[in-house]
């Protein structure tokens, strides 16, 4: 009787996988027909619509499957249809000194974009740019800014960042998600498999996913103290503060403060206007250096129903 009980939930589980795999097979075909139903037929990169789907699927889940390994299923899934609208391959920083820092951001591409994601490791953060914009790699994956940087990368973004190593114009790389998405993260910026928190960039244009964090550049005259920038942000009734502020030794008329708020903020949107507002006579110009979509908390990945 326990043998005929087994054969059965095992003749059970392989429908179960069938009918898994036709889902799958379907699923893929409707990428298909969404990539010729685009008009220009180029590949779109979504992470705003990735996330709301993350989101979804951690709402409606119930049972013993846990949340942690039904997300590496759904990322697989996600990354396979971006696959099918086109090759995609992910430029990624990787400094060549040994350390963590050398897998850690290799790590979080590998855990967000697939494990057949084609990754281009390159040593300096600068290299990671030029290869967005020579389209060498539609996606790049970089270092969450932090403070008393001597070389920000961002700074690119917002300066000169739509100029080629040629001196051609480029369309400007953008932020356009943050990583890792869905791991919850311990000491030291790590999470889930050693993957360290970053930024990705690319050409295309970030989409609002519901919850979003924006990150924008003031381009200032002078050096104007963080706290009245940070009162400008309560006093717009935004949250938010500057990350981190970088002066070019070589022209010092030029000071970039990193600014990131709560909120999905456009380049048109007139909350960048009123906080800019009473800076006029010290700003050169203030930049959206892109948007992404706040990763889900460790809360939401913890629970698990029975």
């Amino acid at each position: 009787m326990p043998d005929d009980k087994l054969k059965n939930l095992r003749n059970e589980l392989d429908l179960i996988d069938i009918e898994l795999q036709n889902l799958l097979t379907r699923r893929a075909d409707i990428s298909l027909e969404v990539k010729k139903v685009k008009q220009d037929g180029e590949m779109k990169l979504k992470p705003g619509r990735e996330a709301q789907i993350l989101r979804a699927l951690m709402e409606r889940h119930q049972g013993s499957f846990p949340k942690p390994q039904l997300i590496r299923i759904w990322r697989e899934i996600l990354s396979a249809s971006l696959q099918a609208q086109g090759n995609v391959s992910v430029a990624v920083y990787a400094p060549e000194n040994g350390d963590e820092e050398s897998w850690g951001y290799v790590a979080a591409t590998r855990e967000h974009f697939g494990a057949y994601t084609q990754i281009v490791a390159h040593p300096t953060q600068r290299r990671v740019i030029e290869a967005i914009l020579e389209d060498e790699c539609p996606i790049g994956v970089l270092p969450l800014p932090q403070r008393q940087e001597d070389n920000p990368w961002w700074r690119h973004l917002a300066v000169q960042g739509n100029a080629t190593k040629g001196g051609g114009a480029s369309a400007p790389a953008r932020i356009i998600a943050r990583l890792p998405f869905a791991a919850p993260l311990g000491e030291h910026g790590h999470a889930t498999g050693n993957a360290l928190e970053c930024l990705v960039i690319a050409k295309s244009d970030a989409d609002p996913s519901g919850e979003d964090g924006t990150y924008i550049v003031f381009d200032l005259g002078e050096d104007i103290p963080a706290t009245r920038i940070d009162a400008r942000i309560a006093e717009n009734n935004m949250t938010g503060s500057v990350v981190t502020v970088w002066h070019d030794a070589q022209a010092p008329e030029r000071w970039l403060q990193l600014i990131r708020v709560d909120g999905f903020i456009s380049p048109d949107d007139a909350k960048l206007d009123r906080l800019a507002e009473g800076l006029s006579d010290h700003l050169n110009q203030a930049t959206i250096l892109g948007s992404y979509a706040v990763p889900l908390g460790a809360n939401v990945l913890a629970a698990r129903d029975t």
